[in-house]
């Protein structure tokens, strides 16, 4: 059982560092989806959805560190990817369509396992184990991350400023050991397991 403990470990300290890419379909005057969370390393991909149109892909609101963008979207550029490394929460709009509202933003967490925050922050998980939906209370999260025992990512949800209670649906998810991750300001603060059955 202690191998097994061991093993989980790596593969979930590896499964941070696995870039993911974010799709985000640009239509005639909405990006979809308009919220993306992702994990520091991870690359967003803007794809043109109609080639008739054309779009940008401009920043206005970056985090203190990062780089900003801007990228025009035409019949001959339909895509545009950039790589994001600084956490924080990154705002774009269309500049050809601002008026109408044309606009995105992207959340970025980057986890590492080292607590920062506070030694004695504490979640709760309920029911637990659970059949259908769980319950996390925590004080002041940023984010929650769930993993399952491979330390494959099942769900991200970045949460509201002051949200203190998230609920779950676990319906789709096959019976075992989960793993969730509390974050703040991009760092994991807390780790704890439940058990769907």
């Amino acid at each position: 059982m202690k191998k097994f403990y061991i093993l989980f470990a790596f593969v979930f300290i590896a499964s941070f560092s696995k870039a993911t890419k974010h799709q985000i379909s640009v239509l005639s005057m909405s990006f979809s989806p308009a919220a993306v969370n992702a994990t520091c390393g991870d690359t967003i991909i803007w794809v043109l959805a109609n080639l008739t149109q054309s779009h940008t892909t401009t920043s206005v609101s970056i985090p203190s560190g990062a780089s900003g963008w801007g990228a025009n979207l035409n019949s001959t550029a339909t895509t545009y990817s950039i790589q994001l490394t600084v956490a924080g929460t990154y705002s774009y709009v269309c500049t050809i369509h601002i008026s109408s509202g044309m606009a995105g933003s992207i959340t970025v967490a980057c986890p590492n396992g080292v607590s920062s925050i506070s030694g004695n922050y504490f979640s709760a998980a309920y029911p637990n184990p659970f059949t259908s939906k769980l319950t996390i209370e925590n004080s002041d999260a940023e984010m929650i991350a769930v993993y399952n025992a491979l330390g494959e990512n099942i769900r991200t949800i970045a949460l509201p400023k002051g949200q203190t209670k998230t609920e779950i649906d676990g319906r789709d998810l096959k019976q075992g050991i989960y793993f969730y991750c509390i974050l703040k300001e991009g760092l994991v603060i807390e780790t704890k397991k439940v058990i769907k059955n």
